[in-house]
């Protein structure tokens, strides 16, 4: 008798991963999600709270020049 025969083969489970737990991502998907996600993404140009700038003449002088410009 094989000895071997006899044997049950051992079997083992690996641990599933929850499907949107970003936790235990890794690996380029990992990569790709954190140059991507919206916390961590360039913010853009900074517009300060206080963005006082004199506007040139009247409103009719600009819209006159604005006419003067684009004949």
């Amino acid at each position: 008798m094989d000895s071997s025969k006899d044997q049950k083969p051992q079997t083992t489970q690996q641990p599933q991963q929850q499907p949107g737990d970003g936790s235990q991502d890794s690996g380029l998907l990992g990569n790709i999600k954190s140059k991507f996600a919206a916390h961590t993404a360039n913010p853009g140009p900074v517009v300060p709270d206080k963005f006082n700038i004199q506007q040139e003449g009247t409103k009719e002088e600009r819209r006159a020049k604005a006419e003067a410009l684009n004949k």
